[in-house]
């Protein structure tokens, strides 16, 4: 009885091993062993923004421009400085109309009441209320008058948060293309934040150290 119901069965096993095989539908775009892991886009493409080795930041394109920087402005904010010989803060208020014609007012260093720095051509006065000196250095002329060596012809760039001609022994800039850290002349200058006027980025906080000077400018208003 058993062998005839192997061999009733024998037929079906025949049928199922003979009938073809069914395949999976295809689906349009898949590939095989499609795995779902997302890979990360590769560095260095256009619009990214990519650390190099020594730090710096730095776009694999040129960024958006901020602006123009003023040769002309108002600002007005403090100032702290020291040196080896002298320490003193200010409020301070600056009119720079181009290159060579500035007014720079401090007002309280040196516990007097304000002292004036103007330029105009290739003279350089320092007026402290009835006292009164000139040069045609406006460096050396500070650093005799008030202790600290302010660079000034540099600063007329710095505090526009670019660069002064000359040599730059580096440069770190942040994803907007603003300087963040400069270092030109003997001088390490930080840039700590900006504002916008307008379309153009101006720094609002600025420290510079270097040549035994120690100097910190807050700005709290920019005319341009």
């Amino acid at each position: 009885m058993n062998a005839l119901k192997r061999l009733a069965f024998l037929p079906l096993l025949l049928l199922v091993a003979c009938a073809p095989k069914t395949q999976a539908p295809v689906i349009p775009g898949a590939m095989p062993n499609d795995s779902t892991t997302l890979q990360a886009p590769e560095a260095g493409k256009p619009g990214e923004i990519a650390a190099s080795t020594d730090g710096k930041i730095s776009a694999s394109k040129p960024a958006a421009s901020n602006g123009t920087p003023p040769s002309s402005w108002e600002l007005s904010g403090a100032m702290a400085a020291k040196s080896k010989r002298k320490a003193w803060s200010a409020s301070v208020n600056w009119m720079q109309r181009g290159a060579g014609s500035y007014q720079i007012r401090l007002f309280g260093p040196l516990g007097s009441g304000t002292v004036l720095i103007s330029r105009q051509g290739g003279t350089v006065t320092f007026r402290d209320g009835p006292k009164s000196a000139t040069s045609s250095n406006a460096d050396e002329l500070l650093s005799k008058q008030t202790g600290v060596r302010l660079p000034v012809s540099n600063l007329y760039y710095w505090v526009r948060g670019l660069p002064a001609p000359g040599a730059v022994q580096s440069a770190q800039r942040d994803s907007a293309n603003r300087l963040v850290q400069l270092r030109q002349s003997g001088y390490t200058i930080q840039y700590l934040g900006y504002s916008m006027n307008g379309k153009t980025a101006l720094p609002t906080s600025i420290r510079l150290q270097g040549n035994g000077v120690f100097i910190k400018l807050v700005i709290k208003r920019w005319r341009i």
